[in-house]
């Protein structure tokens, strides 16, 4: 008895321990926020490396596995080697670095020469295209007998000071911008360095993680069944194919749709014959990563470029992408995607906000799966919580409750305010 009576008190001890415990560091996280936020960036610095090859060997997971399984069964089957699987691995990592490699090198190499060439030919046809603006104003006075001159006086001072201040100002000033950023040579050369090795690094960090894949698999279920044991863990690694399958078949999904929507923008471009025909594709692909405001985010600077180049065919390129979203939202993307979140459209709009604010770009790419994790956990700790209450689960029985009686169970509703 004296027994039961000790351990009730030092049970309660050392919960009031541990929330006295966690209240000093919530304070101290919080009187110490600038410290932990740096500490936590440069944690992430380091790191970095190891990031970059963990989203690399993810991404690249499914193309691995294609790859491993077709030349394992080649070599082991075909061939009968003995060695085959081994060497089936060796290669499939191989491939897999290599095309990530040579889908982000053929990226580079087609976009940075075409964003120079669009911007050195912006720059030259901004005067051409003022004359025509003012051309068809002139005519548009004339025409409405506004022929007293003052308001084309203006558009012409306005005209000449723009395109003053576009050859005065801004190329000398982008220029010394230039001269300035050349004169931090040995700060840009090291940022440059640092960028590129955690790059490098990343691809090595990303060949080791796909080629023990399977044993750090299996590593990391015997770490988890140690601590929780059979029931637990199969709950656990049941959660983690939950999540894995949420994160993949969302991200793995939209890259496939975007570049798809970038290959169609990029035919639809050349048939109307746009300007910057793949700087656009390339931006209106990348940014269908994102749901909801991807299109948005893509298409309005893609459209002000085009409007600077040719108005009419600014015209042409929204009536485009409006088709264009609409054959990727309402038959594309569901063929592709499915319900792969089951997350609603509010929730889409929430978590894109939310984890957007927080994390930024990759926020708005990962927020919406991350959203839909974190919502199905809650709804299975309610649930769980229900049902050792033993009370309902369909949620049937919560539209329109007035309250619950206690000894029989019963449901009560009140009634819809939107029926008479």
């Amino acid at each position: 008895m004296n027994k039961k009576k000790y351990g009730n008190y030092i049970a309660i001890g050392l919960t009031a321990l541990a929330v006295i415990a966690a209240s000093i560091l919530i304070f101290f996280l919080m009187y110490k926020i600038n410290t932990v936020r740096s500490m936590l960036s440069g944690l992430v610095g380091i790191l970095m490396p190891f990031i970059i090859g963990g989203v690399i060997a993810y991404l690249l997971t499914p193309i691995y596995n294609w790859l491993c399984r077709n030349l394992d069964y080649y070599l082991c089957v075909k061939l009968k080697r003995k060695s085959g699987r081994k060497v089936s691995k060796g290669l499939a990592v191989l491939l897999s670095i290599l095309l990530a490699i040579g889908v982000v090198s053929g990226l580079i190499a087609l976009v940075v020469p075409e964003l120079i060439s669009s911007i050195m030919g912006l720059v030259d046809s901004v005067p051409s295209y003022l004359d025509e603006v003012g051309q068809w104003l002139d005519r548009f006075l004339v025409d409405y007998g506004f022929s007293d001159g003052g308001i084309q006086a203006a558009y012409d001072s306005f005209s000449g000071d723009f395109q003053r201040w576009l050859t005065t100002d801004l190329l000398p000033n982008l220029q010394n911008s230039m001269n300035s950023v050349l004169g931090s040579v040995y700060t840009g050369v090291i940022a440059l360095f640092n960028a590129l090795k955690n790059v490098i690094i990343g691809f090595i960090v990303a060949a080791y993680l796909l080629a023990e894949k399977e044993r750090l698999s299996a590593l990391g279920k015997k770490l988890i069944y140690s601590i929780t044991g059979a029931k637990r863990g199969n709950e656990t690694l049941e959660r983690i194919r939950y999540i894995h399958k949420i994160f993949g078949g969302f991200i793995q999904g939209k890259m496939l749709d975007s570049i798809i929507i970038g290959f169609l923008c990029f035919i639809g471009a050349s048939l109307l014959r746009l300007p910057y025909t793949l700087l656009v594709s390339v931006v209106v692909g990348v940014t269908n990563v994102i749901p909801f405001f991807g299109p948005i985010i893509g298409a309005v600077p893609c459209g002000i470029l085009i409007l600077l180049a040719d108005p009419i065919k600014c015209v042409y390129f929204v009536i485009f992408i409006l088709a264009l979203q609409q054959f990727d939202g309402n038959i594309l993307g569901p063929r592709i995607l499915g319900n792969a979140t089951g997350v609603s459209a509010f929730g889409v709009l929430f978590a894109i906000i939310i984890f957007g604010g927080i994390f930024g770009f990759v926020g708005m790419i990962v927020g919406v799966p991350l959203y839909a994790v974190i919502s199905s956990l809650a709804e299975e700790f309610v649930n769980e919580r229900l049902r050792k209450k033993e009370m309902s689960l369909d949620m049937e029985d919560y539209v329109h409750l007035d309250y619950v009686e206690q000894d029989e169970q019963r449901y009560v509703k009140r009634k819809d305010p939107t029926e008479k």
